[in-house]
């Protein structure tokens, strides 16, 4: 039996470990990320550092290829196995057998928990899969740390009777849920499995029939052992029942070896405080040798200029917290131009380590085989009218320019159509003019506050870029600039000072109006994953029901960020689709203080 301590001796000590934590990550991770430095007191502080887990809830366990596989990570405190917000972001990624990554994400999570989706491979084998879940910080330690999930896969386009397996094969399911009549409404008797048999959550539906395109509203409770009404951040989901397997582990479960110790990796993974770090090095194509302790930037590509910069470590790292989501082109070069004859070499953010763990072999139910077979149909319909369905719109962040507001912004559609920027230099743009030195132009810009040129050459910047070539900069045609910002007062920025910012932004925002330099860095990185929202149709009005678009969704429901009341309450409501089956209702959450709880719950559209 394991040995545990007692309940209100850990609650007690909850605050004051979490306090420690807090202090422990300011006295290693406090400097500023980018000049960070790993030393030698980190291997005597393994065995006693912060170790963070992970809970992955998809909102089912089998798809059809092509569908989306939405999913919910849970940030756990290793010791008191409670939600913790330390690590900004999470690798989620899908393995086959051979664990070869099929797909691989970066989650933002600025909270305890977060959420996502990715789409199923079309050419996915029949089977079982493996997602993995991870932080940086975790590489540190072994693969076997990671959290370990299973979801199987039906390829339609393959024959699948090598996964039936015979009805008397089956483990017998023993106390389905039943429904009782409570006046109005009806209570459904859920079947409570909680990892640690903390929380009692009870699903009421409002209305006792379903039919297609109905409406139905769940009052979901929370209570604890004694009764108490519970705080929690729970998901809720509603999917067709034959897509759940019914021996699969519910509630809060950590799969592979947790009683691992020691730092396994060979080099120090920094945790994600703040968000996302971009890492790599910068070396002399020549000799290998690292370019120590230079000035290098990092910028995104496009019509709003977002830079950031750091220096090199004696080793030629750098790291770069990068906020932006998505896929973007960023550019990295030295802020100097006269280093050249380099080569940047990005790190890769994923693991490559695995763990010995294997997935069962897959079977179908031959009980359920007409409801898996309808379900494919099902997949199949929907995928065709994807398209044409709405969709619930994407929030979009309006990051705005590194440099905020800048004092002149002029618009080249304001004024007569002139040769180059040399010459919207001199005609339009105020307080910048160009100077020729030692051979080479440079732009000048004007003191704000003394009426006078600074000493030293400003920033500029094309589409974002740093641009240290003028000549280039000078030449662009000026029916491809768009507009022009500028700054003319001294602009300080993570350790370095420029004398003002001369921004040109071209109407196509991606560099092609100005011959770029190849031999400076410039690729498509993918950041973390874009949010996007499970799409619930509404059927609200007469109109919206006799819609003639087919509705055939195996998930109907996904709702993964609610949370109880202080009174333990909540509610969702959602319409169901056009097809009549049995579904099951899944809630599992987590309390502040790491009281779990799991429920499930069926009903039936007719």
């Amino acid at each position: 039996m394991q040995n545990l301590r007692p309940y209100w001796i850990l609650k007690r000590n909850r605050s004051f470990l979490f306090v420690n934590i807090c202090l422990i990550f300011s006295l290693f991770f406090g400097k500023e990320i980018f000049s960070q430095q790993v030393n030698d007191t980190v291997g005597e502080f393994d065995s006693r550092n912060f170790k963070e887990e992970l809970f992955v809830r998809t909102d089912r366990d089998i798809y059809i290829t092509g569908e989306q596989v939405w999913f919910k990570i849970y940030k756990i405190a290793g010791l008191t196995q409670s939600p913790c917000n330390i690590s900004k972001v999470v690798y989620i990624e899908l393995l086959d057998k051979n664990n070869f990554p099929l797909k691989q994400l970066k989650i933002k999570a600025d909270n305890s928990s977060a959420s996502s989706v990715f789409i199923l491979p079309d050419n996915l084998s029949s089977g079982n899969y493996i997602i993995r879940a991870y932080t940086s910080w975790m590489q540190n330690f072994s693969p076997d740390k990671f959290f370990y999930g299973t979801i199987s896969v039906i390829n339609p386009f393959e024959s699948i009777d090598h996964l039936k397996l015979p009805e008397s094969a089956m483990k017998a399911d023993s106390g389905g849920p039943v429904i009782n009549s409570v006046g109005q409404s009806f209570t459904l008797n859920s079947h409570q499995t909680n990892a640690r048999n903390q929380i009692n959550y009870v699903v009421i539906l409002e209305k006792a029939q379903h039919s297609t395109r109905g409406s139905l509203n769940l009052k979901i409770s929370a209570k604890d052992s004694n009764g108490i009404p519970v705080e929690s951040d729970l998901s809720v989901s509603v999917t067709k029942s034959a897509l759940i397997r019914t021996s699969s582990t519910p509630g809060f479960s950590f799969y592979g070896n947790k009683n691992t110790s020691g730092r396994t990796a060979q080099r120090e993974y920094l945790a994600e405080l703040k968000g996302h770090l971009i890492n790599g090095h910068i070396r002399l194509k020549t000799t290998d040798e690292p370019l120590k302790n230079i000035d290098i930037s990092l910028s995104f590509v496009g019509k709003t200029a977002r830079c950031m910069f750091t220096r090199t470590n004696e080793n030629g790292e750098f790291y770069f917290l990068v906020k932006e989501n998505g896929v973007n082109e960023i550019v990295i070069q030295p802020t100097s131009s006269d280093i050249t004859g380099y080569y940047i070499e990005l790190s890769q953010p994923f693991s490559n380590s695995f763990s010995d763990i294997k997935t069962a072999d897959f079977y179908i139910d031959s009980s359920s085989l007409n409801e898996i077979n309808k379900a494919i149909v099902s997949a199949q319909v929907s995928n065709i009218y994807e398209p044409f369905a709405e969709k619930p719109a994407e929030t979009k962040s309006n990051i705005p320019d590194f440099f905020g507001k800048p004092e002149n912004s002029v618009k080249m559609s304001d004024y007569i159509e002139l040769t180059s920027v040399r010459e919207v230099v001199k005609e339009i743009i105020p307080n910048v003019y160009t100077q020729k030195q030692n051979g080479k132009f440079d732009f000048k810009l004007i003191n704000k506050f003394r009426g006078q040129p600074f000493e030293n050459k400003p920033l500029v910047l094309v589409d974002g870029i740093p641009v240290y070539d003028i000549e280039k900069v000078l030449n662009i045609n000026s029916k491809d600039i768009e507009r022009a910002d500028v700054i003319n007062t001294r602009y300080f920025y993570s350790g370095n000072v420029f004398d003002g910012i001369l921004s040109f932004i071209t109407k196509k925002g991606n560099l092609s109006a100005m011959e770029f330099d190849n031999s400076i860095f410039r690729q498509v990185y993918e950041g973390c994953q874009v949010q996007k929202y499970f799409n619930s149709p509404d059927y609200s009005s007469e109109v919206k029901i006799d819609k003639h678009l087919p509705d055939f969704r195996n998930t109907l429901f996904w709702k993964p960020d609610l949370h109880t009341s202080k009174d333990g309450q909540a509610e969702v409501s959602f319409y169901t689709s056009d097809e009549t089956s049995e579904y099951t209702i899944i809630v599992e959450g987590i309390s502040a203080n790491g009281k779990t709880g799991y429920s499930t719950s069926n009903f039936n559209v007719k």
